[in-house]
């Protein structure tokens, strides 16, 4: 009973200390560019296979890399079509069979800022 109890504890620290989005940033002090990174699919979440990845940023950004890598595979990288920067982005997925997924992103500003992020993903 008091393993069970200490489980639903670990379960339930862990739940909330996992963000509904995943993002760090490498902007040389763009403080103003903080605000959160919304994608899809959401970080953490599970269900059919994406036809694409979108990301919703504060300041208009162009996502210029998407490598998808599935649990004990290859990294998969998706061709990224050049675009003007802009507060949404998206860029169509190839397949992905049932399994967990991590995809890695990296967007870069129209005053050319880098930010980058991982989103963790299982197709079912």
């Amino acid at each position: 009973m008091r393993i069970l109890a200490l489980a639903s504890f670990a379960a339930i620290a862990l739940a909330a200390a996992t963000p509904a989005f995943a993002q760090s940033h490498d902007h040389g002090g763009h403080g103003d560019h903080d605000a959160a990174i919304q994608t899809t699919p959401a970080n953490g979440a599970m269900g059919a296979a994406p036809a694409t990845f979108e990301a919703a940023f504060a300041h208009p950004m162009a996502l210029t890399a998407l490598v998808i890598t599935p649990r004990g595979g290859d990294p998969i990288a998706v061709a990224v079509p050049s675009a003007a920067p802009s507060t949404t982005v998206s860029v169509a997925l190839p397949t992905l069979a049932p399994g967990a997924y991590t995809f890695a992103w990296t967007a870069t500003g129209a005053d050319n800022h880098t930010m980058t992020g991982r989103v963790r993903y299982m197709v079912h």
